[in-house]
């Protein structure tokens, strides 16, 4: 159900991304990297709140941290992505599809990023009665 909501998140802040990425191709054409690099930093804020409300529900640990976590992911993310896209489009001349395709590929990774180190519990459940110590 986690990548249910992580997919459906994931559409929103692609909407987003590709939005803005394609309103600045069309104002500053010859800078798709560039473009590429503000959509992504665009729709990370936005995702970050999503997914730490909703897809990962984990409003109990400190959201200064998850944000420190989230955006240094983010941070990585963007670079690679961006390289990616940057090498995509050597080999075809078209930014949006290529910039479809390599987001694709960044995905999975990400959630995967996001679900085990971002944002985690810290907490344990507690112990079941019968397992308590001195019980």
């Amino acid at each position: 159900m986690t990548f249910i909501r992580y997919g459906a998140i994931q559409v929103m802040a692609y909407a987003l991304d590709m939005g803005a990425f394609l309103l600045l191709i069309a104002l500053f054409d010859s800078q798709p990297v560039l473009a590429n690099i503000a959509g992504k930093g665009v729709a990370g804020v936005f995702a970050f709140f999503l997914h730490r409300h909703f897809t990962f529900q984990s409003t109990g640990g400190s959201s200064k941290a998850q944000a420190v976590r989230y955006f240094s992911l983010l941070a990585i993310n963007i670079p690679v992505a961006s390289a990616l896209f940057s090498v995509g489009l050597y080999v075809v001349d078209s930014p949006a599809p290529v910039k479809f395709v390599c987001d694709v590929v960044c995905v999975a990774l990400t959630y995967w990023i996001s679900k085990l180190f971002v944002f985690h519990s810290d907490a344990r459940p507690p112990a079941p009665a019968d397992r308590a110590e001195g019980a």
